[in-house]
């Protein structure tokens, strides 16, 4: 008896519309993948196009298997310091809705097409950033590139911390440093010597209330250093705060938005902007009231959040999803490194402009 071959082929998708029309067969390569980050489905990739990029071109090489899709990039256009228009892929520092989607019985055949598909981009260069090449899709991809002799070249970004849930909540704290400890029992003791704290989580709200709870939450951000410092809150930035609505309304339709405020003497004075995602939860967005600084507040509704997930058990890691800071690092158990990623697809100026940054990241440098 003949054994079916599989049929390979590519197409790229070229708007919006293309890719909501293919959403159902998107988010099912999403579910495939591995990868949990919730914005990376087709409605959210679609908002954050539509929002940072409305008139930009947008190209998505995909490779599907008897019409099921097995792997796809979503890339769109834009120019990188005044230079040359270049394939990036959509990712900023307000939301990242990008990377490669590589189902998991993908073999390199199926990489072999996506790659050899980027030569038919409008794009000499293409500039990836914000991806994690030590991930095995990726790997799968940098090799599928040397095979087909498309120059690359990869740099540092930053790191991102995660709170593994590999140990119990007694074994976690004493992996703090003293300090650390010392100062979350005395923030906690000061708090509760002042009326108490406690946090108040809503998971999956209804999405037709989210834009009420949302505009709660970055209101506290507002009353930050970001608001009053540097004008950099969601609320002081023309357009953000309807962006992040319309994203938690979506992960809340699919059940993966989670709104937490740290509740004192019942006026909220923190709030965090969370996802969970396939065990993992996101952290996003977090922001303080500064009138309540002597308690630390942010820190205070991560360390009794924290408490919580480890009592529930229901969740794998914590992902902290922004460059390290001393905010983060004192919680993180382990990081993962974020990088950069430059492709020539073939042609001689991309071929040259890959060696060029070649030369100048490896140009000594002045102490």
């Amino acid at each position: 008896m003949a054994t079916a071959i599989a049929e390979l082929s590519t197409h790229q998708l070229n708007s919006l519309e293309a890719l909501l029309d293919q959403a159902d067969s998107w988010d099912h390569l999403w579910s495939e993948s591995g990868v949990a980050l919730p914005t990376l489905r087709a409605k959210q990739l679609h908002l954050w196009l539509e929002h940072f990029a409305p008139s930009a071109v947008v190209r998505v090489p995909c490779v599907t298997v008897d019409g099921q899709l097995v792997a796809a990039l979503p890339l769109v256009q834009r120019r990188v310091h005044g230079l040359m228009p270049m394939g990036t892929l959509p990712v900023n520092e307000w939301s990242m809705s990008g990377d490669l989607l590589l189902a998991d019985h993908a073999a390199d055949e199926h990489l072999d097409t996506l790659v050899s598909s980027l030569k038919q981009l409008p794009w000499q260069v293409l500039l990836l950033e914000g991806v994690c090449l030590e991930s095995p899709r990726w790997s799968k991809f940098l090799a599928a590139l040397d095979r087909a002799r498309l120059p690359w070249l990869s740099s540092y970004q930053f790191e991102i911390g995660q709170v593994s849930f590999q140990q119990t909540w007694a074994e976690y704290q004493a992996s703090w440093s003293a300090n650390h400890r010392r100062h979350m029992r005395k923030a906690h003791k000061k708090a509760e010597a002042d009326g108490g704290v406690e946090l108040l989580r809503i998971t999956s709200p209804d999405p037709a209330v989210v834009d009420e709870w949302m505009r709660r939450g970055f209101e506290i951000e507002d009353r930050s250093w970001k608001g009053h410092a540097s004008g950099s809150s969601v609320l002081k930035t023309p357009g953000m705060f309807d962006f992040y609505c319309r994203q938690a309304r979506e992960l809340a339709a699919s059940g993966q938005l989670c709104l937490t405020f740290l509740m004192h003497r019942e006026e909220p004075i923190a709030f965090e902007y969370g996802w969970n995602s396939h065990g993992v939860y996101y952290t996003p967005k977090v922001g303080y009231d500064e009138r309540f600084s002597a308690f630390t507040p942010g820190q205070l509704l991560r360390y009794l959040l924290l408490e919580q997930m480890f009592a529930e058990g229901t969740h794998s890691k914590i992902d902290y999803f922004g460059p390290l800071s001393d905010a983060t690092a004192k919680w993180s158990t382990e990081t993962y490194r974020i990088s950069r990623l430059l492709v020539g697809t073939n042609r001689t100026f991309g071929a040259a402009a890959v060696h060029a940054a070649k030369l100048w990241q490896s140009r000594p440098r002045s102490n």
